[in-house]
């Protein structure tokens, strides 16, 4: 399985992203940071990370799931209204590709405008108007997977979320 996580340019959360990249390793799931840039994003916390990939140029193909993490910086650049963002998840949904959200980055999936009739994780009070928006079912549970989308509450539930993640690859 090869995962595709999308981090904002700036003000990602840098915890989500090394936990992903930890889980994903002791999983034996192969990932990538990607972008709306190439050049180097900084974190929420101070990390930096150069993206191996330009979001806006990659093909659903490439990858088997498209990850948008969450951070201040999915709201502060209003990552939900960037028109080729929200293609590629169209283009991963198209494709038959799995979308999968944390946090506030499940704003981009439920703004893609892909999520009628799915269960999605509890998460914030902005993120579950956008969700309830779109057709979305908000829940009381902290991961979910359901219809090919999945959706965590937070960092807190990496865990979870990596484990939802390869059972629905087996699957």
């Amino acid at each position: 399985m090869k995962v595709a996580i999308l981090i904002a340019p700036r003000d990602f959360k840098d915890e989500t992203v090394s936990h992903l990249q930890l889980l994903f390793g002791k999983n034996d799931i192969e990932s990538q940071v990607v972008s709306l840039t190439t050049k180097p994003c900084t974190g929420y916390h101070g990390a930096v990370i150069k993206p191996q990939a330009d979001a806006r140029a990659m093909e659903a193909g490439t990858f088997d799931v498209l990850l948008i993490a969450d951070g201040p910086g999915v709201e502060s650049l209003k990552l939900y209204d960037h028109r080729p963002l929200l293609d590629l998840v169209k283009a991963f949904r198209e494709t038959k590709k799995k979308i999968a959200g944390i946090g506030n980055g499940v704003r981009v999936v439920a703004r893609a405008n892909i999520i009628k009739d799915t269960r999605i994780a509890k998460t914030d009070e902005e993120t579950e108007k956008l969700v309830k928006l779109y057709r979305g079912k908000p829940t009381e549970d902290f991961v979910v997977s359901d219809n090919g989308i999945i959706t965590a509450s937070s960092i807190d539930n990496v865990a979870d979320f990596v484990s939802a993640l390869t059972k629905q690859e087996a699957a």
